[in-house]
């Protein structure tokens, strides 16, 4: 199962993570796409409690696709119950762990254990932009580093969202398609 985590504020109509969702079902693929509660107003525990639930039911291992927050609540859940059942992640534009933004104050600093994503770094993967108002190329390097991740990134990309041009979005689609194995319903 594909399971979509936005970020703070959520994911709009035509932000890339409800285009990737809706080609995949399209596809045929077993998505998933959470509406968290108090997207604008989030709460680290609701949010993990939430995302626990929905991989503790899947019946495949999960492969988290994040926006945002998203990355820091799915970082929270690995550091707190492992990666039984995940398969691999897909992090887009996580936030700086030094943030200061009070909404959003629940989740920072992320936990960034190493351990926790070594048995999915390999299939997993952070996409940043050199460019982005809520986090560094410097920081997106350290971060990726710290999780034993590959990073991508992408110039000129901003928040890699709806603002900055980021509707369909065919890398992500390609990606998630490779990070087999993805079984279809």
């Amino acid at each position: 199962m594909i399971v979509f985590v936005y970020g703070y504020a959520g994911s709009g109509p035509d932000h890339w993570q409800r285009w990737l969702a809706a080609e995949l079902a399209r596809r045929g693929q077993q998505v998933a796409f959470p509406e968290l509660p108090d997207p604008e107003s989030p709460h680290k525990e609701v949010w993990v409690g939430e995302l626990r639930r929905w991989r503790d039911r899947s019946s495949t291992p999960v492969l988290f696709v994040c926006h945002s927050l998203g990355c820091w609540a799915v970082d929270h859940l690995l550091a707190g119950d492992g990666s039984d059942n995940v398969r691999g992640a897909l992090l887009v534009a996580p936030p700086s762990p030094y943030l200061l933004f009070e909404p959003v104050e629940s989740f920072l600093p992320p936990p960034q254990r190493r351990e926790a994503w070594a048995p999915i770094a390999a299939s997993s993967l952070m996409v940043g932009s050199d460019n982005d108002d809520f986090t560094s190329a410097e920081e997106l390097a350290e971060i990726a580093a710290r999780l034993g991740m590959p990073l991508h990134l992408i110039p000129a990309a901003g928040h890699i969202n709806t603002a900055s041009g980021y509707g369909p979005w065919p890398f992500a689609l390609e990606w998630v398609l490779r990070a087999s194995p993805v079984r279809t319903r």
